[in-house]
């Protein structure tokens, strides 16, 4: 299935993408640092997967996002959800804005 009919990731998955780049940078691990914990928890992702979760351009099933978090000492729950931990907007930018540290977005409601 081609990127385009999928769509754009959605909230959750930018999120996540965010989050596992975040907490890959932090701990200062490589991509390749993080492809060896993945392929010893079962669930195997190239360098080249890790990159493209990191730029958007691929999603993460279910089964990646419970094992991304287990490496990284998380629940799946905390994967989902826009950073706390942001010193700027705390997870939580004003309504229709984007967060230039994090990136998470606000969706004005209706």
């Amino acid at each position: 299935m081609s990127k385009a009919a999928r769509g754009p990731l959605g909230p959750a998955g930018n999120n996540v993408r965010r989050n596992i780049r975040r907490l890959r940078e932090q701990r200062q691990w490589s991509y390749r640092e993080v492809e060896e914990r993945l392929s010893r928890a079962g669930r195997p992702i190239s360098t080249l997967g890790l990159s493209a979760i990191d730029t958007g351009e691929r999603r993460v099933d279910v089964d990646d996002l419970v094992a991304l978090a287990g490496i990284f000492d998380l629940t799946v729950g905390e994967l989902l959800l826009p950073p706390a931990d942001c010193k700027t907007c705390h997870g939580a930018p004003p309504t229709g804005f984007i967060c230039k540290e994090c990136e998470t977005s606000s969706v004005p409601t209706a």
